[in-house]
């Protein structure tokens, strides 16, 4: 009988030891406690708990140990414990981040400098995070009051869906639409057509055109220039000289001048003029006073 009680307290024993360091390991704990302990100091925990996950860049680094409120300066110290070689640097601070169906986390985010390393159980900063419980949170009475605005959104899009002036619309779009297609065929087909010939017609004119630049590249330019210029030296000339020759024209004191300006010899040629048409006239009529001709030589009185 002894022997069977002996052996029942050892299973007994037994058993109570394997829950409870089956309880201790399903929760995460550690069997043997070490001394790389860390405080925050945070004003809400939002829910964390002890034995809750420590990360630090998505990676798992520790556990939270014990969570304690502080009276002076209604704070809460959440002691922390990393694993080995996990060492905060100097400006980490740490805050609550929540998955949507988990438990609430301590992620620690690492200072920048990584050689300004913090003591064993020195305090890190705790600062309020966001999460996405809570951002829903925070938008559920917003959205409500949007609800009713969102009813009467989709109400008058319904109704404008529904109109029937929307349904000619789309249909003349879409023959519109068609009509264009077709355009753009036939524009493609007469492309396709006459467009060989309009390039064919538009060679033709560049090498007339370059035909035509040849032509007048070849005329003596300079030539031309230097006859225009040596004829207007010649017409210069001449007109030079004509207004040398009006000068003397209008020059009272030169024999041109004179016989120009001269009213006695207008008067004796306009006399002359006068005699001898009288002259004439008088021959007309009276030839035999100045015409004796005879063909028997008989001599006039």
């Amino acid at each position: 009988m002894k022997t069977k009680e002996i052996k029942l307290a050892l299973v007994a024993i037994l058993s109570i030891c394997i829950i409870y360091f089956g309880i201790i390991f399903l929760k995460g704990l550690k069997l043997f406690s070490t001394d790389n302990i860390y405080f925050v100091e945070m004003k809400d925990v939002g829910g964390l708990a002890k034995s809750a996950e420590v990360t630090s860049k998505g990676m798992k680094v520790g556990l939270v140990k014990d969570i304690t409120y502080n009276s002076d300066n209604q704070m809460l110290s959440v002691e922390v414990e990393l694993n080995e070689g996990i060492v905060p640097t100097q400006g980490s601070y740490a805050n609550i981040t929540k998955e949507l169906l988990g438990a609430p986390k301590l992620n620690i985010v690492m200072g920048e400098n990584p050689k300004a390393l913090l003591n064993r159980g020195d305090t890190i900063k705790g600062v309020v995070g966001t999460d996405l419980m809570s951002v829903a949170n925070e938008m559920i009475p917003q959205i409500k009051q949007l609800q009713p605005k969102l009813d009467s959104i989709l109400t008058a899009i319904n109704n404008i869906v529904n109109d029937p002036a929307i349904m000619e619309s789309l249909n003349n779009l879409e023959y519109a639409s068609r009509n264009l297609k077709t355009t753009s065929n036939k524009i493609n087909s007469v492309l396709d057509s006459e467009m060989p010939q309009l390039v064919n017609k538009a060679n033709k004119i560049c090498n007339n055109l370059q035909n035509t630049t040849d032509k007048i590249n070849k005329i003596d330019i300079v030539g031309i220039a230097d006859n225009a210029n040596q004829t207007l030296v010649t017409t210069n000339q001449t007109m030079q000289e004509l207004k040398v020759f009006t000068n003397t024209l209008n020059n009272p004191n030169s024999s041109l001048g004179r016989l120009m300006n001269d009213p006695n010899i207008y008067n004796n040629l306009d006399s002359t003029t006068l005699n001898a048409s009288r002259l004439l006239e008088d021959i007309r009529l009276n030839p035999k006073r100045y015409i004796n001709f005879s063909l028997i030589g008989k001599k006039s009185k």
